[in-house]
């Protein structure tokens, strides 16, 4: 997974409000892409063997909209792909006052899903009565088997299906965290690991804390979480949590300005860890990296057996790290790749496109936000979607444009 001396190709998704991207990778090395646009309005599904950083090449659909759930806005909230091929959705929606249905719907397909005739759809809202998956960032796991599973958010509730998940009657909801949950990741274990934000400090700072199970997860005994938190200036959302094949944990976060621990104030942090002994977040293995700020519009951490990914952004520019083994340590990593910049996106799409001065604007410039990483055999893939901020004549500061979506990929 090494990154130096990558080679590949950069492209744009001009969608207008291209946001909640998520990939997975299927057993015969396709990508699996998901994101919405406009307004939270819609959702798109496509799968990508070769060329993917052409938008073309992903064969995209639309499965869902508010429009057609009768909800205020709608979201995807993870896509997986299990051993047999089949691909899995988990759908999440703002709805209206005193309204539950489609607030959280599941989707499956068996083959050629570029046809939304051949995805079967699941109201959850029963199950997971009056709770959301709105804010989370990595809520979704898709076991080899089949198996599905989610966390809601603030508490967090584990909504399960084994197998049989077109039925309702194959859900369950059988824990109840008390944190609120915003990535489930599994290893190559089964065991699964949870990022949680605990809440705030004394002094306001995020707490970002740490559960696990690694088995019988249907007990709630079995989900024992962090007593402590890592502390970061920065909102929960902008932290990404992975684990490798043998189950070591990486959590990345930029730390911002906090009250303690001030040497590593406003850089991007790496720890890790292995074993029952992490849910002491005093014995994690740390390394800063990068440059001040980094991650703070967001950084993802990918594993892909014992090798990890990560990417992250600056103010005007995506970078990406990786590495093949000892990734608890800072040697361990490949020099940052820069993928990505704010002058690239502009040769693109103008960052003052769409605006009330589109050739009289006296700032305009796109800044890098929220990348995923996706590891397939054929390589890496890397998506942000960026945002424009955009000054006209007589404004006294900038106005905040939608983002659209930016891919690079090595093949």
């Amino acid at each position: 997974m090494t990154a130096g001396g990558m080679t590949g190709g950069i492209g744009t998704f001009v969608r207008v409000g291209f946001f909640n991207q998520a990939l997975a990778t299927g057993p015969d090395g396709r990508l699996h892409l998901t994101f919405l646009d406009g307004a939270a309005e819609r959702i798109w599904y496509g799968s990508c063997a070769s060329n993917c950083f052409t938008e073309a090449a992903w064969n995209l659909v639309e499965l869902r909209s508010s429009a057609q759930l009768g909800t205020t806005t709608v979201g995807s909230y993870g896509v997986g792909v299990d051993n047999t091929g089949r691909v899995h959705l988990l759908v999440g929606a703002v709805t209206g006052s005193g309204m539950s249905a489609n607030a959280i719907q599941y989707g499956t397909c068996a083959s050629q899903c570029s046809q939304a005739s051949n995805w079967t759809w699941l109201d959850l809202s029963t199950v997971a009565q009056g709770r959301s998956i709105i804010g989370a960032t990595r809520p979704f796991v898709v076991q080899p088997s089949g198996a599905v599973s989610f966390f809601t958010r603030d508490p967090g509730v584990l909504v399960t299906c084994a197998s049989g998940c077109t039925s309702l009657a194959n859900w369950s909801t059988p824990v109840q965290l008390n944190a609120d949950p915003l990535q489930l990741v599994v290893d190559g274990t089964g065991a699964f690991h949870v990022l949680i934000d605990k809440g705030r400090s004394a002094n306001q700072e995020v707490l970002l804390g740490y559960a696990r199970c690694t088995s019988s997860c249907s007990v709630p005994a079995n989900w024992p979480q962090s007593q402590l938190g890592f502390l970061t200036g920065h909102p929960a959302y902008t932290a990404s949590l992975t684990a490798t094949a043998s189950g070591r944990v990486f959590m990345t976060y930029n730390q911002g300005v906090i009250t303690v621990s001030t040497q590593d104030n406003r850089k991007l942090t790496v720890t890790s860890c292995a074993g029952a002994g992490c849910l002491d977040l005093t014995t994690w293995t740390s390394f800063t990296t990068g440059v001040l700020d980094e991650g703070n519009d967001g950084a993802w951490v990918q594993a892909d057996g014992e090798g990890v990914a990560l990417a992250s952004t600056t103010i005007s520019a995506l970078h990406l790290q990786a590495c093949d083994q000892s990734c608890q340590l800072a040697g361990g990593w490949s020099q940052s790749l820069t993928l990505d910049t704010s002058a690239a996106i502009a040769q693109v799409v103008p960052p003052a496109l769409g605006s009330s001065c589109p050739s009289s604007a006296t700032f305009a410039a796109w800044y890098p936000k929220r990348p995923i990483v996706g590891v397939a055999p054929a390589g890496l893939a890397v998506i942000h979607n960026p945002n424009a901020l955009v000054t006209c004549p007589g404004s006294t500061g900038p106005s905040s444009r939608p983002p659209i979506g930016r891919i690079f990929t090595t093949f």
